[in-house]
C-alpha cells in the first residue's frame, strides 16, 4: 500500500504524524510474506522539494513534488491553521494532481479545513461531506453543490472521505487499516494508539460506506445508546426511542452505521470501558457496571475478545506508557 501525505502552507503536523505512525505500525504487523508481496510506503508530497512552512514554524521535507510520476492508494490532506484557502495560492498544482490521482484509483482523505482543498476539485459536488465546525457557513457559501452534513464527524462517498477533526481522522485511519489489513490488526493498533485520543466529545458518525443522505434518527439512536450505556438496552427500546418500527430501525441503522445495533452497542461499551480504565481509578466491577455489565467476569471476557487483553492488562499497559513518557 502506498500512502501519500500532502504538505502545504500552515498544515498541522498532527494531521500527518499520528496517522503515519498508525499506518506504518499496522503494516509492520502483517506476516512477512504479505510485507514482501504488498510493500508499504509513505511519501510526503508538496509543490517543490523545499519544505513548506507548517505550523509552529516546523518543517517536514517533501519526498516528491506534484510533477513527479507517482500513483498512490491513499492520499491524506491534513488540516491547516487559519484560512485554508491560503494554501491554494502556495500549491496551484494541488487540485489537478488530486483529480488525476483519484481518476487512477486513489482514496482521498481530508481532515477539517483540508476538506476545503478537496472541495476545490469538484469531486465532492453532490456528495455528502463534513469539515471543521468553525467553517460550516463559509464552506456552504463557497461550495453550494456539496451536501455538507453538520452533524457528522466522518463522511464517506465513492472513495472520498472527510473527517471533522484529528480525533475523527484517527477513527478513519483505523477503518482503512481494517479494510486493508483486517480487523485483528486494526484492533491491535486501536489498543496501542487509541488511549491517546479522547472519544468523549465525538459526534455521531455518518458512518463509513454510507453514501445515502444522513438520517438524524440514527444519530439520535447513537446518542441515546451513549446516554443509557449503563442500562440494559435492547434494539426494540432504541427503535421506540426513535419512534420507528423495529425492522425499519434495524435496516436503517445497519445501512448507515455499517453494523447492527447490538454490534454498535458492544463497540461503544468497550470504548467507554477503555476510557474509564485509562482515566479513572475505578475497580473492574465499577467499570463493568458503568458500561452495562452487572458481572465483572462477563465484562472481562468481552473486553478480552475485543482487545486481546484483560481490562487489568490494558490498564497496566496504558499506565506504563504514561509513566514512560513523563
Amino acid at each position: 500500500m502506498k500512502v501519500g501525505f500532502v504538505l502545504y502552507h500552515r498544515a498541522l503536523i498532527t494531521g500527518v504524524s499520528l496517522a503515519a505512525e498508525m499506518l506504518s505500525s499496522a503494516a509492520s504487523l502483517r506476516e512477512k510474506r504479505f510485507q514482501r508481496s504488498d510493500p508499504f510506503s509513505i511519501q510526503l508530497i508538496a509543490s517543490s522539494l523545499s519544505s513548506p512552512k507548517l505550523t509552529a514554524g516546523l518543517r517536514l521535507e517533501p519526498d516528491i513534488t506534484f510533477g513527479d510520476p507517482a500513483v498512490f492508494d491513499i492520499i491524506i490532506l491534513p488540516p491547516m491553521w487559519g484560512n485554508p484557502l491560503s494554501a491554494l495560492s502556495h500549491t496551484p498544482a494541488l487540485v489537478p494532481w488530486l483529480i488525476e490521482q483519484y481518476r487512477q484509483g486513489a482514496k482521498l482523505v481530508a481532515t477539517g479545513t483540508g476538506v476545503m482543498l478537496l472541495a476545490e476539485t469538484g469531486l465532492l459536488d453532490h456528495q455528502v461531506a463534513t469539515t471543521h465546525w468553525y467553517f460550516y457557513d463559509k464552506f456552504t457559501a463557497r461550495y453550494p453543490d456539496v451536501k455538507l452534513n453538520r452533524k457528522a464527524s466522518i463522511t464517506a462517498a465513492n472513495g472520498l472521505y472527510c473527517t471533522g477533526s484529528i480525533n475523527s481522522q484517527t477513527e478513519m485511519i483505523l477503518f482503512l487499516i481494517a479494510q486493508q489489513y483486517g480487523q485483528k490488526i486494526a484492533t491491535t493498533i486501536e489498543t496501542h494508539y487509541g488511549h491517546e485520543i479522547s472519544k468523549s466529545s465525538q459526534q455521531p458518525f455518518y458512518q463509513i460506506g454510507g453514501e445515502v443522505q444522513f438520517d438524524e434518527s440514527i444519530a439520535f439512536a447513537q446518542d441515546w445508546m451513549k446516554r443509557h450505556l449503563s442500562q440494559t438496552i435492547t434494539a426494540q427500546q432504541v427503535a421506540d426511542a426513535c419512534e420507528l418500527p423495529l425492522r425499519t430501525f434495524s435496516r436503517k441503522f445497519k445501512d448507515q452505521v455499517g453494523q447492527a445495533p447490538h454490534q454498535y452497542l458492544q463497540q461503544i461499551r468497550m470504548e467507554a470501558a477503555q476510557e474509564l480504565l485509562r482515566d479513572f481509578g475505578m475497580s473492574i466491577q465499577d467499570v463493568a457496571e458503568q458500561v452495562g455489565y452487572k458481572d465483572a467476569y462477563h465484562f472481562s471476557t468481552r473486553f478480552k475478545q475485543a482487545f486481546a487483553m484483560t481490562p487489568a492488562q490494558y490498564r497496566t499497559m496504558v499506565k506504563a506508557k504514561i509513566y514512560n513518557a513523563s
